[in-house]
């Protein structure tokens, strides 16, 4: 008799066990796909300050610092200052518009360090869309040669 009221108990469970299992598993991928992402973006973007911040600094006009902002922006997203047109970026979907540049002057206007950091990068995660807005980033003392009457070639 106990055995009848027992019957379809096993196929329950599994139900039951498998929708938990499932979004276990689900939410574990969606966790280390984006942090498998954003440590890339962590890699990148120190290399980019670290080439930021050893570079040389010439600012003889607007157009110049502009020049040296792609470059380090390139050297974000390509891993190379003077990327091909057709270059695959290091992070799927990161575009050099996406990296934000700013050197920190004293009142000289001589630069004393540079920060670098990712703004408005849509992550999708299967799951959920992500953004990085000022994540990751970082900010290295200058140690470059400042010249300012130089011209960016």
């Amino acid at each position: 008799m106990k055995r009848q009221r027992q019957r379809g108990h096993a196929m329950l469970e599994l139900a039951m066990c498998s929708a938990v299992l499932v979004s276990c598993l689900g939410g574990t991928f969606q966790f280390g796909y984006t942090f498998y992402v954003y440590n890339q973006l962590v890699t990148a973007v120190g290399n980019g300050g670290r080439y930021a911040a050893m570079r040389t600094y010439r600012a003889a006009t607007a157009g110049d610092i502009e020049k040296a902002r792609h470059a380090i922006r390139n050297m974000v997203v390509y891993g190379d200052p003077q990327a091909a047109g057709g270059s695959e970026p290091i992070v799927g979907g990161l575009t050099p518009e996406q990296v934000d540049v700013k050197w920190v002057s004293d009142p000289s206007g001589a630069p004393t360090a540079v920060d670098v950091s990712i703004v408005n990068f849509s992550l999708n995660a299967v799951f959920k869309t992500v953004t990085f807005s000022g994540r990751p980033g970082v900010e290295f003392p200058f140690v470059g040669r400042y010249a300012p009457s130089e011209r960016e070639p």
